[in-house]
């Protein structure tokens, strides 16, 4: 399984668009064959041994695919190439990292 960690930074003042392209979206990913899981999440303010740092522009998305294919299957669905182009100015910046379980 492939697990994704996408960390993007809205642009100031585009976060409830931003939000809302994505309620739109994340149904129909879930809906796709492969896909164990696409969830939005933010920053809350907590200290467990240190304070951490609250971003209130960034968002982090986790995913979730059984396989490379149901993942580059994903990236080719009409409604993420829709969604792409609507996000794509409402972000600032977008991180990726692909990882996979060690245990």
């Amino acid at each position: 399984m492939l697990n994704l960690v996408v960390t993007m930074h809205i642009k100031p003042g585009h976060m409830a668009a931003f939000l809302a392209v994505c309620a739109e979206l994340r149904p129909q990913v879930l809906q796709e064959p492969g896909c164990r899981g696409y969830d939005y999440l933010r920053d809350v303010a907590v200290t467990l041994h240190r304070p951490t740092p609250v971003d209130p522009d960034r968002v982090t998305l986790l995913e979730r695919w059984e396989s490379l294919a149901a993942l580059q299957a994903h990236l080719e669905t009409p409604h993420m190439q829709a969604a792409g182009a609507k996000l794509k100015d409402l972000r600032e910046s977008v991180e990726l990292r692909v990882t996979e379980a060690i245990f």
